[in-house]
C-alpha cells in the first residue's frame, strides 16, 4: 500500500491513492481548513476501519448492524506532540444478545487500523533528492 502526498498550495496537502484522493490543511493561516487535519484523519481511520471492519463481521454472522455508529475520542500529549490513548465506542443502536456481543468486540479488535497501532509499526524516513 502506497499513498502520494503532494503539496497544493500554502499548508494545503493532497493525499493520493488508487484513483482516490483526500485534502487536507488550508491555503493560509486565517483561510478555513478544507479537509480534516492529519491527526483527525487519522483518529478518523481508526473508526472509519472498527466500523467498516463491524460491519463485515455481522453480515457474515447475520448480525444486524443497521444502526451502527463508532466514536472514537484520542487523548493527546502537548508535551511528547502525539495521542497517547483512544476510546472507541461503538452503539449498534439497539440491545445485544451475550453472542452478538461477543461477535461485535471480536469484529472491532480485528480492525486493521488499530491492530496497527497497538503493534508499534516501525516507520523509515528518507529523503530522496530529485537530479
Amino acid at each position: 500500500m502506497s499513498v502520494v502526498v503532494t503539496r497544493l498550495e500554502g499548508m494545503k496537502f493532497k493525499a493520493e491513492a488508487d484513483g482516490l484522493e483526500v485534502v487536507s490543511g488550508r491555503v493560509r493561516e486565517d483561510a478555513p481548513l478544507e479537509g480534516m487535519t492529519p491527526g483527525r484523519l487519522l483518529t478518523a481511520s481508526l473508526g472509519l476501519c472498527t466500523a467498516m471492519t463491524i460491519a463485515g463481521y455481522c453480515e457474515k454472522r447475520g448480525v444486524r448492524a443497521d444502526g451502527l455508529k463508532v466514536v472514537v475520542a484520542a487523548k493527546t500529549d502537548k508535551a511528547v506532540g502525539r495521542a497517547v490513548a483512544f476510546d472507541v465506542e461503538i452503539n449498534m443502536g439497539r440491545p445485544l444478545t451475550e453472542e452478538e456481543r461477543k461477535v461485535v468486540l471480536e469484529a472491532a479488535q480485528s480492525c486493521y487500523v488499530g491492530k496497527t497501532l497497538l503493534g508499534s509499526p516501525s516507520i523509515t524516513h528518507r529523503l530522496v533528492e530529485n537530479s
